[in-house]
């Protein structure tokens, strides 16, 4: 399978439903007009989160659209060492919600054993000595394989930006783990997004990703409609790691 990465797409479009400027009308009408395949409108929840069915409800007006097909997403950080999702009761099987089409899996905080830690103090335990950068990651790799099987419909949201946060690199990321993760996600049949906004994963990542044959999308993580597909990062980033962009309407 040859694995490509559409730059008329864009997976990870933030509204007003959570911390977005703009409303999930804007946005769809930029991407309308910059001619994009693909919208997956996504917004951020909690457990406590009360909006998502006035979200679904209000996507599925642009449902009908020829162009581009619009998505129900919802963005979840994942909570511990376990995969836990902080999503709503009732929404960790996106099958079980009509409307949802992908869960993104995202990386906030770090997974520890008994909840989310806070990146300054998972930088300062590392920098103590109480935790090794190795146990830091291979937690991190881990938990992420485990928030798979909490959304069949996954896409990996900005993969390891969590590492610079606590100081780290993903260069420090081992190939075996590595190759490990990546099987794992072709696995579950999940997507991974190359993130505009975060400028992750890096393009060695995303060789060893495409080397498993996952499936890569661009996501700008906009906050404002003007944001929507302004890929630099993602451009520079598939490239050096030789996979192939498809243009559609955005030149490459």
């Amino acid at each position: 399978m040859t694995i490509r990465v559409a730059l008329d797409e864009d997976y990870h479009v933030h509204s007003t439903f959570s911390d977005g400027a703009s409303t999930l009308a804007q946005n769809v009408r930029v991407a309308r007009e910059r001619r994009l395949r693909t919208l997956c409108l996504a917004d951020h929840v909690r457990r406590d989160t009360l909006w998502v069915p006035d979200f679904v409800a209000a996507v599925s007006a642009y449902r009908s659209l020829s162009q581009p097909r619009v998505l129900a997403g919802l963005e979840a950080k994942i909570l511990d060492s376990s995969g836990r999702l902080d999503i709503p009761p009732g929404l960790g099987c996106v099958d079980a919600v009509a409307g949802i089409d992908i869960v993104l899996i995202a990386d906030h905080r770090f997974p520890g054993d008994h909840g989310p830690v806070h990146p300054a103090e998972m930088r300062a335990a590392i920098d103590g000595h109480d935790v090794t950068a190795q146990e830091a990651i291979e937690c991190l790799v881990e938990a992420t394989v485990y928030a798979l099987a909490a959304a069949p419909h996954a896409l990996v949201a900005h993969l390891f930006s969590l590492l610079p946060k606590i100081g780290l690199d993903e260069d420090q990321v081992p190939p075996l783990l590595l190759d490990h993760l990546a099987k794992r996600i072709a696995r579950a049949d999940a997507l991974v997004e190359v993130n505009e906004k975060w400028r992750c994963p890096s393009a060695r990542t995303v060789a060893a990703l495409a080397r498993a044959d996952v499936r890569l999308v661009a996501g700008s993580d906009s906050h404002h409609c003007e944001h929507i597909a302004g890929y630099d990062s993602v451009i520079q980033t598939v490239r050096a790691g030789r996979v192939p962009c498809a243009s559609g309407q955005v030149p490459c």
